[in-house]
């Protein structure tokens, strides 16, 4: 069995079970009337970004037999493409994920990388594994197709987007927003962000910083396709968890509907 064992529990989020239950659960928001197709959420430490994840994922409580298809960048391993590793499993301290391996397999009969089964880029990468308590605690079963990817165009990474994304496979793009500003500055550069994808404004998504921008445009392109329409669900700097002001880190969470 091959498990993808969890590098940030007891860092970015507890690593005791109980605790962490009791603290997703805190965080998660209210069930929406109608349950997003797709969403953007920060991969940060919970104590700094977990409210706004919390609120994004408290959409998709009460799915269940469903897979998420959860588009994180790298940030240890240069590489070209995307890789979806080839675990099984994904664990955190809540228990076992399974990976949907056979339409992984599907997609690379179509569309194949160098280092689509490399899990190099998943072995330390926090972006994947910070989404999946909230989501273990907010739906019933579920199965994950996790994708890493390097250096990419939106484009090609919309291909993926789309091609996994049917009636079951809700999207989450992890990514957080402007990185190691004085306050007032990342909340004016995150409002290109805001701008940029509740408006499809290219303009002001030429300003946004977002270190998951590639997966955010190809989220763009995805949804414009299906007709679904951006939702600004939540935001937040790391200044509102301890008041650090000088250098602040953004994080937006959105929704598609």
């Amino acid at each position: 069995m091959r498990v993808r064992k969890p590098s940030v529990a007891g860092s970015f989020y507890p690593r005791d079970r109980e605790k962490l239950e009791k603290f997703v659960d805190s965080l998660l928001g209210d069930r929406a009337d109608k349950v997003p197709k797709g969403v953007i959420s920060p991969h940060a430490g919970y104590v700094y970004s977990g409210k706004v994840a919390g609120r994004v994922y408290g959409l998709f409580k009460g799915l269940s037999d469903v897979r998420f298809l959860i588009v994180g960048p790298s940030h240890f391993v240069d590489f070209d493409g995307v890789s979806f590793g080839d675990y099984e499993f994904y664990e955190t301290p809540l228990g076992l994920i399974s990976v949907d391996r056979l339409r992984i397999e599907d997609f690379l009969k179509e569309l194949d990388f160098p280092s689509a089964r490399d899990n190099l880029p998943h072995a330390m990468e926090h972006s994947i594994e910070v989404q999946l308590p909230f989501l273990q605690r907010a739906v019933g079963s579920f199965s994950i197709i996790p994708v890493v990817y390097g250096r990419i165009t939106p484009e090609k990474l919309a291909e993926a987007i789309e091609f996994f994304c049917d009636d079951r496979t809700y999207l989450v793009i992890s990514s957080d927003l402007s990185h190691y500003y004085p306050d007032e500055v990342a909340r004016r550069i995150d409002s290109y962000c805001h701008e940029g994808i509740l408006k499809a404004n290219e303009e002001s998504l030429e300003k946004c910083e977002a270190c998951g921008k590639v997966a955010i445009l190809a989220s763009l392109m995805w949804s414009r396709g299906k007709n679904l329409k951006p939702k600004l669900v939540a935001y937040s700097t790391s200044a509102e968890a301890y008041g650090e002001r000088n250098m602040v880190v953004g994080y937006g969470g959105y929704a598609f509907f």
